[in-house]
């Protein structure tokens, strides 16, 4: 329920930005290779675990101004 709250308010708040000139995206990625992650999870678990600096590109990439047409979107992240 909660995610669905979440894709709704991306959606809502970027109908009611994009006028202006505001772009809204969310980034949601799966599973994130962190250290406690690692500690936690079996490998094979991780094996296909996203890294922070893949999400961070991602994220560069959004607020960037080859990301212009992009708004409303959610992004989905996964790791190889």
């Amino acid at each position: 329920m909660s995610k669905a709250s979440l894709v709704h308010l991306i959606r809502v708040l970027d109908l009611e930005l994009r006028p202006l000139g505001i772009r809204v995206n969310a980034v949601a990625p799966q599973l994130i290779a962190t250290a406690k992650n690692r500690a936690d999870l079996p490998a094979d678990m991780l094996s296909h675990a996203v890294t922070p600096e893949a999400i961070a590109g991602v994220i560069s990439f959004l607020v960037s101004d080859a990301a212009a047409p992009i708004s409303g979107a959610i992004l989905p992240v996964y790791g190889v």
